[in-house]
């Protein structure tokens, strides 16, 4: 049903396009209270990517906002520098394929391959393979038509890549990465933790990446101050931390911007009829997104939750004695 009118005298100036973190206060203290001697000293070892991954893994099972299985089916881990990094060894594994995504998913695809297309505009074929959001990036929800479009995967042998930028920020639902499908998964702490700067997270591989092992274990070559940062935060801040702490919050803002709460914190959903944010979701880049069947537009509500100012510009400051 089409709604008459929305609110009129809703702050709508801090909606975003995109999809920023919510910069917690209390994360922000625990990454400002590292020192550079402690992580200089502590970065070092060559335990610590081991401790790193071990830590990872653990820390997303843990979670009971949103329930994960499947991973136990990935023998080989990796730090990667964010999900992004976990796209470019995708694209680099199957040069050769044509690559696909879903209609509304994060741009990645489009902007770094000139071979893809979108799930919606052609059938799966033999030599495709895909990247897919889960959470999925309109809503942190499971994207739509999830089980049967890995079935399909399976079916042609196209390899799957899941992306899971926005795991540790969501709430209310379950993730499987157990399907055979699936080839790869990656996490990043960049959404849960606002810390994108630092480049931190793991890929999951169903089988091991010579490269990978050769630079990473036996010339140590990873990002170690992201993976001592990383572990400092996994061990004081749960993956249930973030939806816990805003989830209530969430429904506050939306109720105010008259929105619909999505089951990621950093998100709100759009009524069909919402013109209001229009000129906010224009990008000029690219031409107007077109959403899954039963797939909402979307805006980022990061803004009215977190902490103001960047404490990454703070600690870069206090890292190289800049002037603030």
């Amino acid at each position: 049903m089409l709604r008459s009118a929305f609110r009129p005298t809703a702050d709508l100036s801090r909606a975003g396009r995109g999809t920023g973190p919510i910069v917690d206060r209390r994360i922000a203290r625990a990454v400002d209270s590292i020192s550079m001697k402690r992580l200089l000293e502590q970065a070092a070892p060559r335990s610590l990517r081991e401790e790193f991954l071990s830590t990872y893994a653990e820390w997303i099972r843990a979670c009971r906002a949103t329930p994960v299985t499947g991973l136990d089916a990935f023998s080989a881990r990796y730090f990667v520098n964010g999900v992004t990094q976990a796209y470019d060894i995708f694209f680099y594994e199957h040069k050769d394929r044509r690559f696909r995504t879903l209609q509304g998913e994060y741009p990645y695809v489009r902007l770094s391959v000139p071979d893809w297309a979108h799930v919606e505009a052609d059938e799966l074929r033999p030599n495709d393979a895909l990247v897919m959001s889960t959470p999925f990036y309109a809503d942190g929800s499971v994207p739509p038509g999830y089980r049967a479009l890995l079935d399909r995967c399976s079916e042609l042998g196209v390899p799957v890549m899941i992306d899971a930028a926005y795991f540790g920020t969501c709430h209310g639902t379950r993730f499987d990465y157990g399907h055979p499908a699936i080839e790869m998964v990656s996490f990043s702490l960049s959404k849960a933790f606002a810390v994108q700067s630092f480049r931190i997270g793991i890929l999951f591989s169903k089988r091991t990446l010579p490269y990978l092992e050769e630079i990473q274990t036996q010339a140590s070559y990873y990002n170690r101050v992201g993976a001592y940062v990383g572990l400092t935060l996994m061990r004081q801040f749960s993956a249930d931390f973030m939806p816990s702490a805003y989830r209530d919050a969430q429904r506050r803002v939306c109720a105010q911007l008259d929105v619909i709460p999505s089951r990621c914190v950093m998100l709100a959903n759009l009524h069909d009829d919402d013109r209001r944010f229009d000129t906010i979701l224009e990008d000029p880049r690219f031409e107007k997104p077109v959403l899954p069947p039963g797939v909402r537009r979307r805006v980022c509500i990061s803004a009215y939750l977190g902490a103001a100012g960047s404490y990454l510009r703070r600690l870069a400051r206090r890292v190289f004695g800049k002037p603030g």
